[in-house]
């Protein structure tokens, strides 16, 4: 089942647009470094957009509690967008991937050390705003995810065409990866504000559960989205040999003749990426709904983090809140 959601991302966001705006400016206008080509290469991966969806997560969360938004709340948004933004350029060098939300990455346009400092600079920016916030239970968070993610990229990196991967692995790798920074985004601002630990733990695990979600639907988007929209080539994570998702359901509910062919033409794509070979593989994660049962796994950890929210008070942030999880759900890119 596949929920249909007509709102917009701005319209979503609207509760928190001048917070936005005022990020925005923060995020480009604030970088500091002596070097002209880093100071180039950071404006260029800023000014390029995304969604910003983490540090909207931490003013929609923020919302909800207060109406005036103070300055660690900023300070812990610059930090999940820059620990974001950090992983991706650090992915790109690893996957070799030219495209990134329908631009040349940096990796495609810069030396790799030059590219590999990029990234690491904005680390060395997040620990910065950390240090400003002077909380050391937000700090050990964050810190905390910056282990998480390179745990999970390095189990990524291990488990490449290892099709021995079951579900236990998947999950907690998109956990590492991708959930324990929705997660921090979510619960850091509900601590510099002093909420009980009751909202604490609700946002903690809103967080989470849409970060799962975000990461699902990422993988089904692999093999369904066009590659203009999507913003990189489809099917690049299958190709890179990532078991995801639809993959993982399609070998555990197969017939056993058609498991040994599956196993056999993720083999076989470690070095021949020749498109029978692809179209055949999708043909039997159809056979067996891995794109639809996906759906269904991604619409279930959608709405445990629904259930989250239920203890708050009406507000247009909540409202945003439960609608984010809609629009993560039907997105195309």
């Amino acid at each position: 089942m596949q929920i249909i959601c007509s709102t917009t991302l701005n319209t979503i966001f609207d509760p928190i647009s001048n917070e936005l705006k005022d990020f925005d400016s923060r995020l480009i206008n604030e970088i500091s470094t002596s070097s002209r080509s880093l100071c180039t290469i950071m404006q260029d991966i800023f000014a390029a957009g995304g969604k910003r969806l983490r540090p909207a997560l931490s003013f929609l969360v923020a919302k909800t509690l207060t109406e005036k938004i103070d300055e660690k709340v900023f300070l812990i948004a610059e930090i999940a967008e820059l620990i974001h933004t950090a992983s991706l350029v650090h992915d790109d060098i690893i996957d070799n991937s030219l495209i990134r939300r329908g631009k040349a990455t940096v990796h495609s346009k810069w030396a790799s050390a030059i590219t590999v400092i990029s990234g690491d600079f904005m680390f060395a920016r997040a620990a910065v705003n950390l240090g400003k916030i002077g909380n050391n239970e937000v700090t050990s968070i964050f810190a905390n995810v910056l282990q998480e993610l390179c745990d999970g990229e390095i189990w990524q990196v291990e488990k490449k065409f290892d099709t021995s991967c079951d579900y236990e692995f998947y999950y907690l790798k998109n956990y590492k990866k991708t959930a324990s920074l929705f997660e921090a985004a979510c619960l850091s601002p509900t601590i510099v504000l002093n909420s009980s630990p009751q909202i604490q733990n609700a946002f903690k695990n809103y967080g989470k559960n849409l970060g799962m979600v975000f990461q699902i639907v990422d993988d089904i988007l692999d093999f369904t989205a066009d590659a203009t929209t999507l913003g990189k080539p489809n099917l690049s994570d299958v190709l890179e040999g990532q078991i995801n998702l639809p993959v993982l359901i399609a070998i555990d509910q197969a017939s056993t003749e058609d498991k040994a062919r599956i196993i056999a033409i993720i083999d076989e794509l470690r070095n021949d990426k020749n498109k029978q070979l692809i179209d055949e593989l999708l043909t039997l994660i159809n056979k067996y709904q891995g794109i639809e049962k996906s759906f269904d796994k991604a619409i279930e950890y959608a709405q445990q983090a629904k259930l989250s929210l239920e203890q708050l008070a009406p507000s247009a942030a909540k409202k945003s809140l439960e609608a984010l999880l809609d629009y993560v759900i039907d997105r195309k890119n």
